[in-house]
């Protein structure tokens, strides 16, 4: 992902649901440019998608404008283009922080009328304007939240298997997708990825995260199998159901 920037009142297409304007510094004689991060653009029409309705964004401030609005923090995520507050009509903030937790979204803070996400690297989880931490939102497993989540799945599978490297799931990757079956006395980041995936997921039999398909994570694919409606044989092979269904494909 990257920064980019366009003039402000430029009504440049972003994404599907929104134009460059809609990102512009809410201050008036205060700035003449917009910086927006491609990535919090991607996570909003990802939310837009998923609603199915206007999401109604306040994003950039410069510093100028930022030092007038209450509360801000003097170096916000929004001063560079990596933060926006938003609400949906009809959707309660606490809905959207939730779906926003389950994206991989590591910035979240819950307000009463709206949310704010932004693009940082590392999880940080508030409500209210006293920054009362949180853990979850109720957006992922509880064992998710210790650190492996379908981004860091997906991205660790692409990897193994040779796929373009993005975290995010699509044809291609299904397409490089390995049979692990065969990897019994044998190592492969793909049976690692899917140990801790699993794992992750609560199926805790998977034992030890040794990237060995042995007896324990046949176990757990096949637990997982029958969960997930896919035919329940143990074995992961390449492009098959039990692959879709791990990758969030379906």
């Amino acid at each position: 992902m990257a920064i980019k920037t366009y003039k402000k009142g430029d009504a440049t297409k972003i994404a599907a649901n929104f134009r460059a304007r809609e990102f512009d510094c809410q201050g008036r004689g205060c700035c003449a440019a917009t910086p927006i991060d491609d990535k919090l653009v991607d996570y909003l029409q990802q939310i837009r998608t998923h609603f199915g309705k206007p999401v109604y964004v306040t994003a950039y401030r410069c510093k100028t404008h930022n030092a007038k609005v209450a509360n801000a923090a003097p170096n916000s995520y929004h001063c560079y283009g990596q933060a926006a507050d938003f609400h949906i009509d009809g959707v309660a903030p606490a809905e959207i922080a939730k779906y926003a937790e389950s994206i991989g979204i590591k910035g979240i803070g819950l307000y009463d009328t709206f949310v704010h996400i932004d693009t940082r690297e590392s999880k940080s989880f508030w409500y209210s304007h006293a920054q009362q931490r949180r853990t979850t939102f109720g957006g992922a497993p509880e064992k998710e939240e210790k650190g492996y989540t379908l981004y860091d799945f997906v991205w660790d599978v692409q990897s193994a298997c040779g796929a373009s490297v993005d975290g995010k799931a699509g044809p291609e990757t299904l397409s490089k997708t390995v049979t692990l079956s065969g990897y019994k006395n044998r190592y492969h980041k793909a049976v690692l990825a899917v140990q801790k995936r699993l794992f992750a997921l609560g199926y805790t039999e998977v034992g030890e995260a040794d990237g060995i398909a042995g007896a324990k994570f046949t176990a757990a694919v096949t637990h997982f199998q029958k969960d997930n409606g896919c035919w329940a044989d143990g074995e992961i092979t390449a492009k098959n159901k039990t692959w879709k269904r791990l990758l969030g494909m379906a």
